[in-house]
């Protein structure tokens, strides 16, 4: 059975949250990408949404291969961000790195982005490429720029949940908000509030899994909601939102079509 390794090099621990719900086309592998990595010293916590597949017993049994999983059964189906919230809540790690249950990791992906933090960084993301559902891959890689700040994710959002990885006292501090559609983006853009500049690493450590008819993939409702998130969560005026939309619009084509 693999355990947890200490040392000095690998001294940090890392808090993996996967949000899980009917993940049984993908969970393993997501799951594998993490077990694989070149930093050892994470604990993989897996939140099971009440799922309706056979995804829980898939998870339930990597878990006995490896005590650095921690298997989370919901009790009731509240949603990815009261999943995530669970997750983050039970943390043990310095920090948390977010991975959705279909997207997937290159092996340095940890290794890489701690590097970053242990300079100061207590927001990071990185650059990530597209698969399809047979793990091909589809269009360009979206490399992202090293720094950002709140005024630059107007405009243009370069971190992804799966891209993610933040100080825990950050995320516990400010739980996901499932009042909005893309609650993701609402988080980044408080925790860039309070910590004013997140460093990305622009070499690809993700693939990014676009999956027919998921949430992520409805392009027009993403659109709907970002107008809701200048105005209502993040009280922009209405020129500084309408500036911004065209911005994001404008970008959107670009990164998603082009």
């Amino acid at each position: 059975m693999q355990t947890v390794e200490g040392g000095m090099k690998n001294s940090i621990l890392i808090s993996v949250v996967m949000p899980n719900y009917n993940g049984h086309r993908f969970v393993e592998q997501a799951i594998d990408s993490v077990l694989n990595q070149t930093y050892p010293n994470f604990e993989l916590l897996v939140v099971d949404d009440c799922s309706k597949d056979d995804s829980l017993q898939l998870i339930q049994q990597k878990a006995q291969s490896d005590d650095r999983i921690r298997v989370i059964a919901l009790e009731h189906n509240a949603g990815v961000a009261n999943a995530r919230n669970v997750g983050i809540k039970e943390a043990k790690g310095e920090f948390i790195a977010l991975l959705d249950n279909d997207d997937l990791w290159t092996e340095d992906k940890l290794e890489r982005q701690l590097a970053l933090a242990r300079n100061g960084a207590d927001i990071v993301y990185c650059s990530y490429d597209f698969i399809d559902e047979q793990n091909n891959l589809i269009k360009k890689p979206f490399i992202v720029p090293q720094q950002t700040n709140f005024n630059k994710m107007l405009v243009s959002s370069v971190i992804s949940c799966s891209t993610s990885f933040i100080k825990t006292e950050l995320m516990q501090g400010h739980p996901f908000n499932a009042d909005f559609y893309h609650e993701d983006y609402v988080l980044w853009m408080e925790l860039l509030r309070v910590c004013p500049t997140a460093y990305g690493d622009p070499k690809v450590l993700m693939h990014y899994r676009q999956v027919s008819g998921s949430r992520s993939n409805k392009k027009s409702n993403a659109a709907k909601e970002r107008w809701k998130i200048y105005r209502k969560a993040l009280k922009l005026n209405a020129v500084t939102s309408a500036w911004a939309f065209m911005r994001y619009a404008v970008k959107g084509v670009v990164k998603y079509y082009l």
